[in-house]
């Protein structure tokens, strides 16, 4: 149950990340191997291993091959590895899971792409007066923040095509991670 709960918050917070700065930073991906490799350990999950190892593999040749036609972002194809482990006997549900957040990612983009960029406007404001004054847990949630420079961070509010615009789907992949939490629990 604790493995689930830690794979659920650093769920919440690449989705976070993603979404406020278009990053995954290896940290978060890392530290999900770590509690892959403690969850095998424990027997909470593995079961499957080989299969989940090879699924993996094929997974992150795809993606990295996308990766280098500008169709996904390197975060991405890193941050999936991981989530296909611990789908392992999950792998309908994750993509399913993946399929539905991004279809919803989508259509909030398209049809609120301004109020998006506005609402990240204002995130961004908010964590930086948090920053200001040492929160050590947002540190390690919004490790991104802490990375970049404020002023490379861009929000652009602009009438741009929607296909033109930049999607975290970081999002959708950790939607993908919630519904596979939520086959193992509720099964």
């Amino acid at each position: 149950m604790f493995i689930w709960f830690c794979f659920a918050v650093v769920l919440i917070v690449v989705a976070l990340n993603d979404f406020m700065f278009f990053r995954i930073e290896n940290e978060y991906v890392l530290f999900l191997f770590l509690l892959y490799a403690i969850s095998y350990v424990f027997g909470v999950s593995g079961q499957n291993f080989a299969e989940a190892f090879r699924i993996a593999c094929i997974t992150f040749a795809i993606c990295f091959v996308l990766n280098q036609f500008n169709l996904i972002g390197g975060g991405d194809v890193k941050f999936l590895v991981p989530l296909m482990f611990f789908a392992e006997n999950n792998i309908f549900e994750f993509i399913w899971g993946t399929a539905i957040g991004g279809l919803v990612l989508a259509l909030i983009y398209i049809f609120c792409g301004k109020k998006v960029a506005m609402f990240r406007k204002k995130l961004f404001i908010i964590f930086s007066a948090m920053r200001k004054k040492k929160f050590r847990f947002l540190r390690f949630v919004l490790l991104s923040f802490y990375k970049i420079k404020t002023k490379s961070v861009e929000f652009e509010i602009n009438d741009t095509d929607v296909l033109k615009q930049e999607v975290p789907y970081g999002v959708a992949l950790s939607c993908g991670g919630f519904f596979v939490i939520f086959d193992v629990m509720f099964r």
